[in-house]
């Protein structure tokens, strides 16, 4: 089986649940009308007022070749929240070797059906709501607010960015919205100066009416798109939802209770045998994923553990044999360490796996920024990873690949113009030689450069301050 299609929401408002319940009921009356359904058509639903899941799920046999479509529709009620998951999936039915068709479009009254949802659950991506409209940035402060949701850490979906400054016609348009809507957000750069706001806060030459950028979250790094439609850039962005489809927490049905027996007398005949013929699958098939899901909430919560610094471990941080006594004192005061300055003179003196250069000293106390937790946090993380690398776990060619992945909105490298004119801003004196350090992980309005010895396999911290001079720069 082979999902072709996917996407899912959450809300913690569950009072729309009978709400999206009756759309997914309005779309499948819609589609597949009950007095229209086959064999070859099978219909399963689950559906009962005391069972925490809804879910409806349609086959439909693809006649140009030995498969099936399927279209599955689950709503999940949890302690915290109502989440909605919809896939579209390719089913073979024979012994025969298919072609692999990785992405579908949703359909029109699929595309409606997901409409109205999302409508419903209002839910937030970094405090945007996740919506079908395009965000337009036609001035300074709407380039900057751009900018600072791209950059923002509790992003979740990726931002598609065109520049529409001079084109006869945007690539991007309101059915691509639709087609991503709960997959990305979509937004339009209207004006120069939109433009360059955008490209100065964040620090790098990153949208121009040349290509589309997509701006991926968790400081993944943004990629360009240059054909003349969309095509190629939606079918990306849906397989990428896809692939993160989680898991779906669908135990068994409940045993039916004498009042689900008695509703169920009064369920149409035809949809009776449906249910029954289809129990036993469904059951073993629920029993599987539950299974599955358990242990992936396990795997789940050791990352979540290993990668999320929170209040409580960064206070451990500050308690720890290698904090004084001042630092103990002061581990559960808000504005302890929100200096920038001072959070990199106690990281210099914790993170022993890290050599701190004197210039980053020096360029931290120059700064007047107050994200110093911010930036303690960013070096914790290379401590850990620091630490792996120096006890063989990390391989020296695979360090770089390992920040990406544990450090959000980690650059590896920077760019050619400021190699070739602004040298000087990144380089330091490391052992008799002039090295520059290229590496970088940005922190709201301040940079973090180090450079990797892979001779000894050292990580040196370069520079701590507001970013460095660079294409950006006027």
């Amino acid at each position: 089986m082979i999902t072709t299609y996917g996407f899912s929401i959450a809300t913690a408002n569950k009072d729309v649940r009978q709400a999206a319940i009756d759309a997914v009921f309005r779309w499948l009356e819609d589609v597949h009308p009950l007095e229209d359904r086959t064999n070859s058509t099978p219909v399963n639903i689950r559906h009962s007022p005391n069972d925490p899941i809804f879910r409806v799920d349609v086959l439909e046999q693809d006649s140009r070749q030995a498969a099936a479509r399927g279209t599955t529709a689950t709503l999940i009620v949890s302690k915290n929240e109502l989440y909605f998951d919809l896939r579209r999936t390719l089913r073979p039915t024979k012994a025969a070797l298919l072609p692999r068709r990785t992405i579908d479009k949703p359909e029109p009254r699929l595309n409606k059906l997901i409409l109205e949802i999302v409508k419903l659950f209002r839910a937030r991506d970094a405090e945007k709501i996740i919506d079908a409209e395009i965000t337009i940035a036609n001035d300074q402060l709407g380039g900057q607010s751009l900018a600072a949701f791209a950059d923002a850490p509790g992003r979740r979906l990726p931002i598609v960015i065109e520049v529409i400054v001079g084109k006869p016609a945007a690539v991007t348009r309101d059915e691509t919205a639709r087609q991503l809507v709960g997959i990305a957000h979509v937004a339009h750069v209207s004006s120069h100066v939109a433009e360059e706001a955008f490209n100065n806060l964040y620090g790098a030459r990153i949208i121009s009416s040349s290509w589309i950028t997509v701006v991926w979250p968790r400081g993944a790094e943004v990629e360009n798109f240059h054909q003349q439609d969309d095509d190629e850039l939606v079918k990306q962005l849906i397989a990428a939802s896809v692939a993160s489809l989680p898991i779906l927490k669908t135990p068994p049905p409940k045993s039916q209770t004498k009042q689900d027996f008695e509703q169920s007398q009064k369920t149409p005949v035809s949809q009776i045998a449906e249910i029954t013929s289809a129990r036993d699958y469904w059951q073993e098939e629920y029993q599987l994923l539950y299974e599955n899901l358990v242990d992936s909430d396990r795997k789940t919560a050791e990352i979540v553990e290993a990668r999320e610094i929170d209040r409580d471990k960064l206070v451990a941080i500050l308690t720890s044999p290698r904090a004084d006594a001042a630092a103990v004192s002061n581990a559960q005061n808000p504005n302890y360490l929100a200096r920038v300055d001072e959070a990199v003179k106690f990281a210099s003196i914790t993170f022993k796996n890290l050599i701190f250069h004197p210039r980053s000293i020096s360029s931290s106390a120059e700064t007047e920024l107050m994200n110093g937790r911010r930036i303690l946090n960013a070096l914790f993380y290379l401590d850990q990873i620091t630490a792996n690398l120096k006890n063989g776990m990390v391989l020296k060619n695979n360090f770089l690949h390992e920040c990406s992945q544990q450090i959000s909105n980690f650059v590896p490298t920077i760019g050619e113009v400021a190699i070739n004119n602004f040298a000087q801003d990144y380089a330091i004196e490391w052992k008799g030689e002039n090295v520059l350090a290229k590496p970088h992980i940005r922190c709201g309005d301040a940079r973090i450069h180090f450079y990797h010895d892979t001779k000894t396999n050292e990580i040196v911290i370069a520079y701590i301050g507001r970013h460095l001079r660079d294409k950006s720069t006027n």
